[in-house]
This record gives structure tokens, sequence and C-alpha cells, in this order.
């Protein structure tokens, strides 16, 4: 499959959408912004509504492998990290021409009262899949006092996005996409000190958590084991240290080995021969064998 001429399919059916709206954009229309005739264009996909499975399939995985990236990050703060994941998600919905469809408001109602149930339950998990993300860095950042309200926290900062590309547009560059994080960032905190004072701590617009509506789901273990992979980073770190058996020359040598996974698995393209061998040399250790057996589960 020609995969340039699919991406131009993807972008010119996204742009429409985002215009049109999902219904009111026809295979026909896709097909002639594309420069193919209809048929040809069933070459690369059966109908629309795979054309945008597929495009909400890709956004969501891109999302999924920056963001774990960015959680693996151990040089980040909590209230860096939320930025970070602002910015994230703003530069991979611009890298994949989401922008017109996700930040018009009028067609998200659309895709989530969609008669297919597929594109309905694929937008929906896109969204609560950041909503998860969010909530995460949110509680961790201010503690667990704050969870009450991240729902309230969210709903306020995902509209100062959306009114911000209504009336700027979408068409921005990265430096103005941190800019804008920054800024929500700085907004979040006066929500914050805001939801903490007694005349709020009892006020939400929301009953749920999704960190509790979806008990088992995918991103809540992902965030997880990148909780538990910094545990056992650091579990492996001590050990080394803490060896009495190991010469300091040894215990230097296994250190940098440690230090190298740790930077290989922050990659989003990890190199899978390069991280085989770096754990297999910390097993020659015996004290250290349990948890690289762990480490190699969650790396995977």
């Amino acid at each position: 499959m020609n995969k340039d001429k699919k991406e131009i399919i993807l972008q010119n059916a996204l742009r429409l959408f985002g215009e049109k709206g999902f219904a009111l954009t026809t295979v026909d229309e896709i097909a002639k912004e594309s420069g193919m005739t209809k048929p040809s264009l069933y070459k690369y996909f059966d109908s629309k509504e795979t054309l945008l499975l597929d495009s909400i399939s890709n956004l969501s995985k891109s999302l999924d492998r920056e963001v774990t990236k960015l959680y693996r990050n151990l040089e980040l703060t909590p209230s860096e990290r939320l930025v970070e994941l602002m910015a994230t998600y703003l530069k991979v919905v611009l890298n994949h021409n989401f922008q017109t469809l996700m930040f018009n408001m009028f067609n998200m109602p659309a895709l989530k009262n969609s008669s297919d149930e597929k594109i309905r339950k694929a937008w929906t998990d896109l969204e609560e899949q950041f909503y998860l993300w969010f909530e995460d860095c949110i509680t961790d950042t201010y503690g667990k006092d704050i969870e009450k309200h991240a729902m309230d926290i969210i709903f306020i900062a995902g509209s100062i996005l959306l009114e911000y590309f209504r009336l700027i547009g979408s068409d921005i560059p990265d430096r103005q996409c941190r800019s804008l994080a920054i800024y929500v960032g700085q907004v979040i905190h006066i929500l914050v000190e805001g939801f903490n004072t007694p005349e709020m701590r009892n006020v939400s617009l929301f009953d749920f958590s999704p960190l509790e509506k979806k008990e088992n789901c995918k991103v809540k273990n992902a965030i997880w084991e990148t909780r538990r992979l910094h545990e056992v980073f650091e579990e492996l770190d001590s050990r080394i240290s803490n060896n009495q058996i190991l010469t300091d020359s040894e215990k230097a040598s296994y250190s940098e080995a440690l230090r190298k996974i740790r930077q290989e698995s922050f990659e989003s393209s990890q190199n899978s021969v390069v991280l085989d061998a770096l754990v297999l040399y910390l097993e020659q250790v015996e004290s250290l064998r349990e948890a690289c057996t762990e480490l190699r589960a969650l790396m995977k």
C-alpha cells in the first residue's frame, strides 16, 4: 500500500470532517480532494467510517507512545510533567492534522452520538485516555485531596484550549503550543488554590472520576506500570550500591549499564537488542535477577 497516498487521503478527510462535519462529508468529496476517483480511494479505505477509525487509532497510539515516554523521564517534577503533558497532547494532535476535528466544538458531540458504535467507542476511549493521564498528573502534582476536583479542572482547562483554537486558529508552531501549555498550567495552579478554599471544597460539576470509572483500563495500567518501573530502577540502583561482594569498579560498571537501560527505556523507539543485552549483563549478579525479571516485563 502506498503510505504517502494513504496519508494524503487521511489528511484531506480530517480537514473535511472538521470543516463540514463527519455526517455531511461524502467519500466523493474526499476522493476529489485527494486527486483520485471514488473507486481508487476504496483501494485504501472501504468506507469513510474505516478512514476515521484509522485516524483515531493512529492518534491514540502516538499519544500513548509520547506520554509513556514523558512519564519515564525521571528528571521532570510533577508540575513540569503536567505542563509537558499538555504540550505533548497539542503537538501530537497537530502533527496528525486532527485539530480541525478535535477542536471543533460542533463536531465532537456528533462523533460521540454517532450511530456507528465503533466510532463512538473509539472517540470516547481517546477522550478518556487523555482524561486519565491528565487526572493522574494533577493528583500527582497537588495531592490526593484535589482528586475530587480533577474533572472540574480538566473541564476548565479543556475549555480554554477549545476557545483558544476557535479564536486564534489551529495552525500554530510548537513554541506557541508550549506557551499555551505553560499558561494553562498556571491557570490550573490558581484553580487548585480556589478549589481548596472552604467555599469551594464541596462544590463540583462532576460526581465521578475517570480513574474510578475504569478500574482495569489500559491507560490506568500504563500509569501504574510506569510508576513501578521507576521503583524497580531505584531498587536495582540501591542493590548495586549496597552489594558487599562487588568491587567499586564492578559497581561503577553495573551502575552505568543501569543508567543506559533507563535512558534507552525513555526513547519512543526502544532498541530491544541493546536493552536485552544490558539486562542480561545485570543478571550476572544474583541479587539483581529477580528485579531484572520484573524490569523485562515492564519494558515490553
